[in-house]
């Protein structure tokens, strides 16, 4: 006996495609700012938790976190996130050039980071604008965590 095919209305359709489509792009219940798409506080709390505890335990990347106080990282980090990703947070720490002097950190080392913390927001589904708009607002940051090697510039 022959499968009897059912028509689908063109308009509801689209209604639906246009309903997914809007969800995808606002993400949890019509989040509207990237910090409440990575989960508000404590999906930015986690991300930061993560990011620190992969790069800390990292044979290279990890050097620099020798003797340092993660808790405290992970707070700011976490404060950080949320004031670039537009939450109601403000990072209140010292500079990133008081923090990172004399970690002698490399852009390689830098890039690590940078790296496990994209892979870390790719995991946890956050879109790849999401995803740029972060990186973007964070990349002006390197020039205050990377040592400039003598002679550069």
């Amino acid at each position: 006996m022959a499968a009897r095919r059912q028509t689908v209305n063109p308009i509801a359709r689209a209604a639906r495609l246009a309903a997914i489509a809007a969800a995808l792009l606002t993400g949890p219940a019509g989040a509207s700012t990237v910090y409440e798409r990575l989960g508000a506080a404590p999906g930015v709390a986690a991300i930061a938790d993560r990011l620190i505890d992969e790069v800390a335990h990292d044979p290279v990347l990890g050097r620099s976190f020798k003797d340092a106080k993660l808790a405290r990282i992970k707070q700011h980090l976490a404060e950080q996130l949320c004031e670039l990703s537009g939450g109601p947070c403000r990072y209140d720490g010292d500079t990133m050039r008081e923090v990172h002097a004399g970690h002698d950190i490399s852009e390689g080392e830098f890039y690590g980071m940078v790296n496990r913390l994209t892979r870390i927001l790719r995991e946890r589904g956050v879109s790849l604008a999401d995803r740029n708009f972060l990186l973007a607002r964070l990349a002006p940051l390197k020039r205050d965590v990377v040592r400039v090697p003598a002679g550069g510039s």
